[in-house]
């Protein structure tokens, strides 16, 4: 989305002087009815988000996670050479989302305080942001996408049970890995809120907070144990429960709930990974994740039941220059004005990138892959390492250059690998699937930044 959003905002009064302020001046109806105008704008233009992104396929596209932090400075000019152009999850969109009810209740229930009233802080944040990086936007480089959609909150709560204790949500050897690397907490009741007990062991008791260390970019969640009275059911089938906390549970249903609780939130991290990478795809683009652990989710096959990855060896490494320490408008220039051959690298890896995709099995990826690794190598990154300091005479910027490492992997097996997990497609917002269907063979970006590398460039 490299327009559509601001077009909205340009008359808008999220763009206007109240900024300066944090919207102090500004009640809070006016402000939310402003965000749920703009709701509706990009809800409204979903065809045209796709049309205005998908412009040229032989381009290399990337949809970087939007978990953590926005895509700072270092990371934008880190790829600005490298990538044709990097979609980012809309940072306003994100704040747009409705008030839940359910949601509201059960926070209050739980003792956590909250106003229910519009962040002004984290909504300024966001706006500054994409003030800041309007420049990106215009030069094509840098466009919007509401990827936040993806992990709303649902407006419904279900009531689930299953009577393997949901072991059966994933794979074996997937939910051995994330189970592997998930740490569970006690939560206990303070004044105004929740206290996660990080210092202590583990213990009995009816509150839970479970965190992924290797994924710190990503909330942990909380989860309460609760009691289910029956009151009434009317004509309609329709049931009214009571739902309560318990002040102790036996031995035996804490080891069920907590068993419980790690595979449902192994389950919802494997989606929120997915999903994002189906939507990249939905966007003719590859998914670019700067976490291992996210790389290591990724390259597991829902059809093996080995730990031994597959994807292992369906893997394009390629080591390439990055500047540190250049402001950003040098390294636009050096994108626009100069730098043939990283253009050359852009088009030619775009190219090979294109045929890769939709080869029918992985003895044929894997040796395209192999060709394609020697060609860029030997010949166009060789061409940039030459160009590097001519650069630096031309335009007169001074900075050290280190290595970034860009892996490049394919996830074999198309649709069946997330097709295989039915509800991981079934739970797919309806309006991401407006984007149409992806590639047969979705892929995804590792990006590095490897200070220790001591290649000279």
């Amino acid at each position: 989305m490299a327009h559509i959003n601001f077009d909205f905002l340009v008359d808008s009064i999220l763009f206007g002087r109240d900024l300066d302020n944090d919207f102090e001046a500004l009640n809070e109806s006016t402000l939310r009815e402003e965000l749920t105008k703009y709701r509706t704008h990009i809800l409204g233009h979903f065809e045209e988000i796709k049309n205005e992104v998908i412009i040229d396929r032989r381009k290399i596209t990337v949809t970087i996670e939007s978990f953590g932090n926005r895509p700072d400075d270092n990371i934008l000019k880190q790829l600005a050479l490298y990538m044709d152009c990097v979609l980012i999850a809309d940072p306003l969109f994100s704040l747009t989302e409705e008030r839940n009810e359910m949601t509201d209740t059960w926070t209050e229930y739980l003792g956590m305080k909250t106003e229910n009233l519009i962040d002004r802080k984290k909504l300024s944040e966001a706006l500054r942001y994409m003030k800041k990086i309007t420049p990106l936007i215009v030069c094509g480089y840098v466009k919007f996408v509401p990827i936040s959609i993806l992990h709303e909150a649902p407006r419904q709560v279900p009531i689930r049970f299953d009577q393997n204790n949901f072991s059966d949500l994933l794979p074996k050897n997937i939910m051995d890995f994330l189970r592997k690397n998930i740490e569970v907490y006690n939560i206990e009741k303070v004044k105004d809120g929740l206290r996660v007990c990080l210092q202590e062991p583990l213990k009995k008791g009816t509150g839970l907070y479970l965190a992924f260390p290797e994924c710190p970019e990503r909330m942990g969640e909380i989860v309460q144990y609760t009691n289910m009275q029956y009151v009434t059911e009317d004509a309609t089938g329709r049931m009214l429960v009571k739902i309560g906390i318990p002040d102790t549970i036996t031995d035996e249903e804490f080891q069920i709930w907590l068993n419980q609780s790690i595979n449902t939130a192994s389950r919802k991290l494997y989606d929120e990974t997915y999903q994002e990478l189906y939507f990249a795809q939905m966007l003719h683009s590859m998914y670019m994740t700067r976490s291992q652990f996210k790389a290591d989710l990724l390259a597991k096959r829902v059809d093996n039941n080995s730990m031994q990855s597959a994807i292992a060896n369906l893997t394009l490494k390629l080591e390439v220059p990055v500047f540190h320490g250049v402001d950003l408008k040098d390294i636009i220039e050096i994108r626009q004005n100069y730098g043939q051959s990283f253009k050359n690298f852009r088009n030619e890896l775009g190219e090979k990138l294109i045929k890769l995709n939709g080869l029918p099995d992985d003895q044929n990826l894997k040796r395209e892959l192999d060709i394609v690794s020697y060609e860029i190598n030997e010949t166009y990154i060789n061409d940039i390492a030459k160009e590097i300091s001519s650069l630096k005479r031309a335009i007169g910027i001074d900075g050290i250059v280190l290595t970034g490492t860009l892996l490049t992997s394919y996830v074999t097996g198309g649709l069946s690998l997330i097709g295989s997990v039915a509800a991981t497609i079934s739970a797919m917002k309806d309006s991401t699937k407006l984007f149409g269907d992806v590639r047969e063979n979705p892929g995804y970006f590792l990006w590095k930044i490897d200070k220790k590398n001591s290649r000279k460039w």
